[in-house]
């Protein structure tokens, strides 16, 4: 395609999109907050600048290599956002299947409760009758 008709297919679809109500928020931008929304426009923009004209570069008003750190910065964000939001929702959805199924129950919560002093106070007393093997038999052989 040429650079014309492109700019000219990107400004329609900015027309149509500018149609939509107001009061709705897009889809896309529901989930952003403040400063996301700022870099996802300027990481769009300067995508769709690379691909309209790839010379741009070349004009050096940001230097070859930082524009593209730029971008890559940006993207890299977006898609770190995304992978913590599913990484969230998984945990969520795990918690609540597993308050479906009554894990922890009470009886369960109560068998922890009581179970935890006993367990730290045996590995303990475990911990110090190695040291005190140990310690003895270092001092043999030295």
């Amino acid at each position: 395609m040429q650079t014309p008709v492109l700019i000219l297919v990107v400004l329609i679809l900015i027309a149509c999109a500018s149609r939509r109500p107001s009061r709705i928020e897009p889809a896309w931008s529901q989930h952003l907050k403040g400063w996301q929304k700022v870099f996802g426009l300027a990481a769009v923009i300067m995508a769709l600048l690379i691909v309209m004209n790839p010379e741009f570069l070349a004009l050096g008003l940001l230097g070859d290599t930082a524009f593209f750190d730029i971008l890559v910065l940006t993207l890299s964000l977006q898609m770190h956002t995304f992978a913590l939001r599913v990484f969230r929702s998984f945990l969520d959805l795990l918690r609540r299947a597993l308050r479906w199924l009554g894990i922890p129950s009470l009886g369960l919560r109560y068998l922890l409760a009581v179970l935890t002093p006993i367990v730290a106070s045996g590995v303990s007393a475990f911990q110090q009758g190695l040291h005190r093997f140990f310690g003895d038999h270092q001092r043999t052989m030295a």
